[in-house]
């Protein structure tokens, strides 16, 4: 089954999945800011396709899936994606999620939220500090959206130029409603400031992991993890996406990790 894609569509959700049989735990995959489920597009190709169900989630305004109304902040998007893993999942085997930078955010609720029905969560350079918020909380920088949007592209646009992690970040950012970067950006301000989201990470109860490299990670951040004996994995030079600029390895660890039940870290 490596390699196929299908798609669904879940309460305007636009998923990418394998060939789904729900005899099996599955992993569900979410991505940053202003980034999409291409982000992951190298777990077709890899192992955890032929022993668990894949899904990849496009937020609201993100990739393909449409702004929604009802599901304005991050809060709401992680009701909603708990909602649809549990009507998803119905069959009682273990959920696995991994998380990448701001969308950790939610992928901590998530595991809030169905707690004893988690088995693993993985968090893929995602926010534990304020200084996190490098990317995802320019938009207070600026005066309008259009602004920041504007700056933000040639930003990156600039950055693409010479490396590939963010050849791929823009071709995801020009899919971005910029309402829904805003979103992102002030919904989240309440649980970034004062390291909140670090704490509520280490309050998790469930096998997890944060998987971090020393290329990006600020300072700050660094310190928290030891500080407060965060579980984790350092990859030696690598920056900020992981399954992108290392994806076999990033991969092959997550399926030993599910497939042994326990921590290597």
């Amino acid at each position: 089954m490596t390699g196929k894609i299908e798609i669904q569509i879940q309460r305007q959700l636009f998923i990418r999945t394998n060939q789904i049989t729900r005899d099996r735990e599955s992993i569900w995959f979410l991505h940053g800011f202003a980034d999409s489920g291409l982000v992951y597009k190298e777990v077709f190709q890899s192992q955890l396709c032929d022993e668990f169900d894949i899904y990849v989630i496009d937020f609201p305004g993100f990739g393909v899936s449409p702004m929604n109304a009802e599901f304005v902040s991050m809060k709401q998007q992680a009701n909603l994606l708990s909602q649809i893993i549990q009507k998803e999942t119905s069959n009682k085997h273990h959920v696995n999620i991994v998380a990448h930078s701001l969308g950790a955010l939610i992928g901590t609720w998530v595991c809030q939220s169905l707690k004893e029905r988690i088995n693993y969560y993985f968090s893929i350079e995602g926010n534990l500090t304020l200084a996190d918020s490098y990317f995802s909380s320019k938009p207070l920088e600026f005066g309008s959206t259009t602004a920041f949007v504007e700056s933000f592209h040639k930003e990156i646009f600039e950055l693409a130029k010479s490396e590939e992690r963010y050849q791929r970040y823009y071709s995801s950012l020009r899919f971005a409603e910029p309402e829904a970067m805003e979103n992102w950006c002030l919904t989240s301000q309440e649980y970034v400031r004062d390291n909140r989201c670090g704490f509520e990470f280490k309050a998790l109860t469930c096998n997890k992991v944060y998987i971090w490299g020393d290329v990006d990670t600020p300072v700050e951040t660094q310190k928290f993890i030891k500080q407060k004996r965060i579980p984790n994995q350092l990859y030696q030079g690598i920056g900020h996406w992981h399954m992108v600029e290392n994806s076999a390895q990033l991969f092959g660890d997550i399926l030993s990790n599910i497939n042994f039940g326990k921590t290597k870290y």
